[in-house]
């Protein structure tokens, strides 16, 4: 059930995203990548113990984002505890 809360707000940060308007090349290539990423994980599923810094990432992300796109920082916020509910 974990996994299915993490892809459907994947999903919302992706539409989010889209409907983001113009965001920095550099970030929008971050938010990518650390996107990537989040999907090659759940997919692996990895061990309880296993360090990952995916979290991490992703709050710093949304604080990059956190005044021009104030809508996309919840969705990256729904995705950090949707990852700390996997612990991830």
């Amino acid at each position: 059930m974990e996994r299915d809360g993490l892809r459907e707000t994947l999903d919302r940060l992706h539409a989010e995203l889209e409907q983001s308007g113009p965001i920095d090349a550099t970030l929008r290539s971050d938010l990518e990548r650390a996107l990537e990423e989040i999907r090659e994980v759940v997919e692996r599923a990895p061990e309880a113990d296993e360090p990952h810094p995916l979290r991490e990432r992703l709050e710093e992300l949304a604080v990059r984002f956190e005044q021009s796109h104030p809508v996309l920082t919840d969705a990256l916020g729904g995705v950090v505890r949707a990852l700390a509910a996997m612990g991830i």
